[in-house]
């Protein structure tokens, strides 16, 4: 059956593991072997050949696999594409200080330097808990939906692959400096400069352990402060499931959607100009995939050459209106008018 179905396809035999089988040589041709991308390489491509179960896990994973292969290319776009004179460091402070500025003591400063005034120990820890978690709850609540409703789960993969592919694309476009940034090193930009976990340094001292220098120090990107997609984060599921999930669940992601912003300001990574632009993401994305329908590309896209290794006798999908029903529709609607 797998020989028919690579006679029948030719190359679409290969589609569903081409991107990723793609980019890791890419990634060994420019770079070096690397052990993460190979290692998703290799898991896609499992996947995509596996059992009805696990393709139907690996369909529901595209979405995410793509949002890690576009964060990770842009290591590799950045230095052709952002020099240092493209790059928003004090002027989209001074953007900030027009719209968003805070009067204190007779001078203008914005929201981040203002809330830096107001730290403590339990604000660093509400902020610290969305900040440092944001990956694996959404990454759990993804997978609750993919296995009890598939429906929330494709909207939470729309949003989400939109919204990232936005921001990604305003990065390369409009590279910008967080405040951390500005506070610590001034107007001049500098490409070599590593990340920093700005005021979460306060909380890996209390820790005792570099958790978050650890996770902020080595990100592809530096100078992509605008649009935050942190703040998109707890949107993608309360946007999916608003209407079906329980009142405690639903009253938890919306404390969830609202610390999060908060944190981003209050922790020196983003001004609010940039949480709105990342909010305005959100519902841009939200907006076209109302117009467009819920039937993703993702499934026209992948779906039919790896539901034909199945063995099932039919090779393309079920349609979804079939003539039949076509017909019960029309004699139902004739019956109503005679």
């Amino acid at each position: 059956m797998r020989a028919r179905a690579r006679a029948r396809w030719g190359f679409g035999f290969f589609l569903p593991a081409f991107p990723w089988i793609g980019y890791a040589a890419l990634v060994v041709a420019v770079d070096r072997p690397r052990w993460d991308i190979l290692l998703v390489a290799a898991l896609a491509t499992t996947a995509a050949y596996g059992g009805a179960r696990v393709r139907r896990f690996y369909l529901a994973a595209i979405p995410a696999l793509t949002l890690f292969l576009l964060y990770d290319a842009l290591r590799y776009l950045w230095p052709v594409s952002v020099s240092a004179s493209r790059v928003l460091g004090c002027e989209l402070r001074d953007v900030e200080l027009v719209f968003f500025g805070v009067g204190v003591r007779g001078m203008i400063v914005t929201p981040n330097e203002w809330l830096a005034g107001l730290a403590n120990p339990a604000l660093d820890l509400l902020c610290a808990l969305p900040y440092g978690a944001y990956l694996g709850i959404m990454a759990a609540q993804y997978a609750h939906l993919c296995v009890k409703r598939p429906d929330a789960a494709r909207r939470f993969a729309t949003l989400a692959l939109g919204t990232h592919v936005l921001g990604f694309a305003t990065y390369l476009l409009l590279p910008a400096a967080p405040p951390w940034y500005v506070a610590t090193h001034g107007c001049a930009i500098d490409l070599a400069a590593h990340g920093s976990p700005a005021a979460l340094t306060r909380v890996d001292a209390w820790l005792g352990y570099g958790t978050f220098a650890s996770l902020y120090g080595h990100g592809a990107v530096v100078f992509g402060a605008l649009p935050s997609l942190h703040v998109t984060y707890p949107l993608y599921g309360l946007i999916a499931t608003f209407r079906t999930a329980s009142a405690p669940s639903r009253a938890l992601q919306i404390a969830y959607a609202l610390v999060m912003p908060f944190a981003a300001v209050y922790l020196g990574h983003h001004y609010v100009i940039d949480v709105v632009l990342g909010l305005a993401y959100v519902a841009l994305v939200y907006g076209l995939s109302l117009v467009v329908g819920e039937a993703s590309f993702r499934q026209r896209a992948f779906d039919w050459p790896v539901a034909d290794l199945s063995g099932s006798q039919s090779t393309s999908p079920v349609p979804r209106w079939s003539a039949t029903k076509r017909l019960q529709t029309k004699s139902a609607s004739l019956r109503r008018f005679r």
